[in-house]
């Protein structure tokens, strides 16, 4: 009798110790794959379309003077999100190849430009996600003497001297400025600049202590639909290209998540990405013909015309010496 209570103890008592054993197991092998990136810089649709598999890690302390992504890939990071600006900060040798060709067959003749500006190291290992063109935020136009309206000239209106927050990219705006044939004196666009301040430009102009801005489409459209004081310019020779990139340093499987993509840019969500400025990698003859319905007074922003979208452009990476030379040839104007 006593034996056999001994043993049905023994029993249970080593049963629950597999069981624990098993469970640490499944713990281990069911761990979930890490995105990463900073919050309210890409669609949060993105992170809303993740699989059970993935969970999503915001990037902290980018208020600091040396942020840097490259510090995040020291943190477990299985997909990174980010701007294109930042593709120069993350060493080659640390991101793996992208395979989606899938995705990739489809891009349109902007997103093939682009990947063609990056070197080709970068080229396989960069995945766009969604685009957004910069723009020129006003606040009460209505009150302003503005030249030239549709065109990145408005920026010389004499009503918006020492009144535009400009970004503080001397690559971004020499590219604009070359668009209009300002060729090399970039002083008469500094002359017009009430500061050079990425992070905060919507404040500036919401709060009235400027005018204008130029600053991303994604980063303005929701104040741009709930406050009538202000309005926006896709000027008529296009304009920059701000894109949300995937990079992928330590991506355990062979392929991309193919059908991740498919979500974030099928039914359930494509409506509410374009409404907040983004458009997707694939041609505008695509998205026109799933008939988005977006904000009728908007809708040739959020959807530009082709005419439009066609001379829009793409920021290639810059080599060292580029660097130099731009900053060299901004600062002496």
């Amino acid at each position: 009798m006593n034996t056999a209570t001994y043993g049905r103890r023994e029993f249970i008592k080593y049963g629950l110790i597999s069981s624990l054993f098993f469970l640490s197991g499944c713990s281990k092998s069911q761990k979930k794959l890490v995105l990463r990136g900073i919050p309210n810089s890409f669609p949060s649709e993105f992170v809303n379309s993740l699989s059970t598999g993935w969970e999503f890690s915001p990037i902290k302390n980018i208020e600091l003077r040396n942020f840097s992504y490259n510090s995040t890939l020291k943190e477990k990071t299985d997909l990174l999100v980010l701007n294109d600006g930042w593709i120069s900060d993350l060493p080659i040798n640390s991101l793996r190849e992208i395979k989606a060709d899938k995705i990739r067959k489809n891009f349109s003749k902007q997103t093939s430009s682009f990947l063609d500006g990056l070197s080709e190291d970068y080229k396989k290992k960069i995945l766009p996600l969604a685009v957004s063109p910069w723009v020129i935020l006003f606040r009460n136009e209505d009150s302003l003497a503005l030249q030239n309206k549709h065109s990145w000239e408005v920026v010389f209106s004499s009503s918006l001297a020492n009144q535009i927050v400009f970004p503080n990219s001397p690559y971004l705006l020499i590219s604009i400025a070359q668009k209009i044939d300002l060729v090399n004196d970039f002083s008469k666009i500094k002359s017009q600049a009430k500061t050079f301040d990425d992070r905060n430009a919507l404040n500036w102009v919401v709060s009235g202590r400027a005018k204008a801005a130029v600053l991303p489409l994604y980063s303005c459209v929701d104040s741009l639909i709930k406050d009538p004081r202000l309005s926006v310019l896709l000027p008529q020779e296009g304009s920059p290209l701000n894109w949300i990139v995937l990079a992928s340093p330590s991506l355990f499987s062979e392929s991309f998540p193919t059908d991740w993509f498919d979500s974030f840019w099928g039914a359930t969500y494509m409506r509410r990405v374009v409404s907040k400025g983004f458009l997707p990698p694939t041609n505008l003859s695509d998205l026109r013909r799933k008939n988005i319905n977006v904000p009728q007074s908007y809708q040739s922003i959020l959807i530009p015309e082709e005419t439009v979208w066609n001379k829009c452009w793409s920021l290639p990476i810059l080599s060292f010496q580029e660097k130099n030379d731009l900053a060299l040839n901004w600062n002496n104007s």
